[in-house]
């Protein structure tokens, strides 16, 4: 994925780490229309900062779609609210509530899917293999493989088939059976890169002492000063929007009818405060170097 350079991404991956499960917990559970609007305004407008043309293909190939698709969905299997639209063929109502909470889902949905790229962007596989080396060795490293072989297979999948179109052997050319036999032939070319790939993985790591006993290992990464202040400030946050989460002000009804939005000033700024942090830090980055060039 073709990303820009973040300044959040320099800091501890126990910070990121920490930081991306807060705001990906929120957005999974937290339906309370406002909250909802903010993580998907900011987690739209960071993942866009972060891979730009990758993630706006993203936005319009996937989570677009798959957000009108679950807003349509719901209506035609939930049934519950009071406002009825119109009856549906099979004798069930059409209820406004109904595509009320199908939006919401989508929403749901297409803000922790969001949240989800940025933390793609964000933390590499390096970062989890710290993270998690120690208590599970194996995982992180399955973790982090799978992370890094997921673009690369991609990339040469793109490759494959750009040379086979190149010859006239797409799966988009020729016949019904010709179709299907290049699309064959770049599988089978695929597979083959594949087995290659894990031959050359499994001989490097053995090459690296990988499963040697009191095997040491090495990290670039230093716990300091900012790190500790932005942790601090993410626990806070933490703390405060999980005491009106426990507390019930950021319960929302969408059944039988729909809730009265009350506004917590409060909980809204400290959430405003949690999801605007990482785009903040890499912003105010930006325009410090900019100032410098531009001093320079």
């Amino acid at each position: 994925m073709n990303t820009r350079q973040s300044e959040f991404g320099r800091f501890h991956p126990i910070v990121q780490f920490f930081y991306f499960t807060s705001v990906i917990f929120f957005a999974m559970f937290i339906r309370e229309p406002l909250f909802l609007g903010i993580s998907l305004i900011v987690s739209t407008g960071y993942s866009l900062y972060l891979g730009r043309k990758t993630t706006l293909k993203a936005l319009l190939a996937f989570i677009v779609p798959m957000f009108f698709l679950i807003a349509a969905i719901n209506p035609l299997f939930n049934h519950g609210g009071v406002t009825i639209w119109f009856y549906l063929p099979d004798g069930n109502p059409f209820t406004m509530e109904s595509l009320i909470y199908g939006l919401v889902s989508g929403g749901l949905f297409s803000s922790t899917m969001l949240w989800c790229v940025c933390l793609r962007c964000i933390m590499t596989s390096d970062k989890v293999i710290y993270l998690f080396g120690r208590m599970a060795p194996k995982l992180s490293l399955l973790i982090s493989m799978i992370l890094r072989f997921i673009p690369k297979l991609s990339a040469h999948f793109k490759e494959v088939r750009n040379a086979q179109k190149n010859i006239g052997r797409d799966m988009t050319d020729g016949s019904f059976k010709t179709r299907i036999s290049n699309g064959v032939r770049i599988i089978s070319a695929m597979l083959q890169w594949v087995m290659e790939n894990s031959v050359d993985t499994a001989n490097s790591l053995e090459s690296r002492g990988y499963g040697l006993p009191h095997r040491t290992a090495f990290s670039l990464f230093r716990f300091e000063k900012r790190d500790c202040l932005i942790l601090l400030m993410i626990s806070l946050c933490d703390i405060g929007i999980l005491r009106g989460y426990f507390s019930g002000e950021l319960e929302f009804d969408y059944f039988p009818m729909i809730s009265e939005i009350r506004f917590h000033a409060v909980l809204t700024a400290i959430y405003v405060i949690l999801c605007v942090m990482p785009l903040t830090v890499d912003i105010m980055e930006d325009r410090k170097w900019k100032y410098t060039e531009w001093k320079t």
